[in-house]
């Protein structure tokens, strides 16, 4: 095993995937397993900003926000060697960002499959893609027509990723978890 080689890794593990995907989860329960402090960068953004994500998408609009979270990569980044950091599932909008992550450590993709990430999405009440202009909530049906136009324009960084995990592939979190360290260490 390469545990020698992870443990002299400098880098930061940055976590992506589409919204609902698991990388919160995911990346606490890796980070955990690493020993390794772990940042959720919405969460991070609501704390500078003190106020969450849903009412800066409300009161200021997605391009803000999207400024706030490239802002956020950016200045924190030298920071995360040896961190587990969750990205939002659009903090992936260009080459710079993609190649800027690379660089500055492992670049880890979850795909889960659409009707897993609709059914997440739809029971949850803070997405803001959840909810129409007037603040009725979405079907289940428009829901899953956004999600798949939002990921498709999304999926060409997210492939980008050095390590990729299909989640619908283990049966419980410990599984991914493990082949996903194993990949870690084949990697760095």
């Amino acid at each position: 095993m390469n545990e020698r080689r992870l443990n002299r890794f400098k880098g930061g593990i940055f976590l992506t995937g589409f919204m609902a995907s698991g990388k919160s989860t995911y990346g606490k329960a890796l980070a955990e397993l690493l020993d390794w402090p772990f940042t959720d960068l919405d969460q991070y953004i609501e704390k500078e900003e003190g106020r969450s994500i849903n009412e800066i998408f409300k009161q200021e609009g997605e391009e803000y926000f999207r400024t706030l979270e490239r802002k956020a990569v950016l200045s924190l980044t030298p920071d995360l060697k040896n961190q587990v950091v969750a990205l939002g599932g659009g903090a992936l909008h260009n080459q710079h960002m993609v190649d800027h992550l690379k660089f500055n450590g492992l670049l880890i993709c979850f795909e889960t499959p659409m009707v897993e990430i609709t059914k997440r999405v739809f029971d949850s009440s803070e997405r803001p893609i959840l909810y129409r202009d007037n603040g009725e909530k979405k079907t289940k049906e428009m829901l899953m027509d956004e999600l798949k136009t939002l990921y498709s324009g999304r999926k060409k960084w997210y492939d980008q990723s050095q390590i990729t995990i299909n989640t619908a592939n283990y049966k419980n979190n410990e599984d991914l978890i493990r082949d996903l360290i194993k990949k870690i260490q084949l990697h760095v």
